[in-house]
């Protein structure tokens, strides 16, 4: 089982790393839009996620989550409903 710790965390270092930013400069309550990840990068941060946590995201539902936390607890509930 996927802790929404673990999920976050996991989140804002693919997040982190793909914008070049410094480990603990993403605050869990920014707009996705405010530091400027494009569609195609959120592509591939979804690729690794699923792989990861064996779900299928899409761009559209991750867009309707716009920060680190409620993308992250989104994820996390559908993992759940997924393995439950």
């Amino acid at each position: 089982m996927h802790t929404k710790k673990e999920i976050k965390d996991y989140l804002g270092t693919l997040i982190s790393e793909a914008m070049y930013m410094e480990e603990g400069e993403l605050q869990e309550d920014e707009l996705f839009s405010d530091f400027g990840l494009e569609s195609t990068t959120l592509v591939k941060i979804l690729v690794k996620v699923s792989e990861k946590y064996s779900c299928t995201l899409t761009v559209n539902e991750l867009l309707s989550h716009q920060t680190l936390q409620e993308a992250s607890d989104f994820i996390y509930d559908k993992i759940n409903k997924i393995h439950s």
